[in-house]
């Protein structure tokens, strides 16, 4: 309920993937998004299996969806990642498993309709959380590496 009901706030402020919100962060335009992370964050000594579940699930269900909530989702995730280290790390490794070529093909297709600046933004972030990375570091060079190979 805690991450449906930030997500709901996310998307009812307008905080994308190309806004000046999103980079510097979202809680700034979408209040509830630091008591979300900060609600997690306590949740996370007890629940971290259900919480990573749950966002995992967040993150698969979106990509097969076109309501306009769901294309909310990838980014909405990435902003907890970037407030929050603690549910970065909590589900990196699962991600970084779950990234096989239809699941990337999704995201491709998720993403291909955003303007080329707000593309390169997202991949900015992306990035930007790689390097904060450090359980799982060697997973996600494997990963980038097994799939920048031909």
């Amino acid at each position: 309920r805690v991450l449906s009901c930030g997500l709901k706030d996310f998307c009812a402020h307008g905080a994308a993937p190309g806004d000046a919100a999103f980079a510097a962060g979202a809680d700034k335009r979408a209040p509830k998004i630091a008591s979300v992370v900060g609600i997690l964050g306590h949740l996370a000594s007890r629940h971290a299996g259900s919480i990573k579940q749950e966002l995992l699930r967040m993150f698969h269900e979106s990509l097969g969806s076109g309501r306009e909530q769901h294309k909310a989702t990838v980014p909405f995730l990435l902003q907890l990642a970037l407030m929050s280290p603690a549910l970065l790390g909590t589900v990196s490794a699962e991600l970084v498993d779950s990234l096989k070529p239809p699941v990337l093909n999704q995201l491709h297709q998720h993403f291909s309709a955003l303007p080329r600046d707000e593309l390169e933004h997202v991949v900015g972030v992306v990035v930007h959380l790689i390097s904060q990375t450090s359980a799982g570091a060697f997973r996600i060079l494997q990963f980038l590496v097994g799939t920048a190979m031909p």
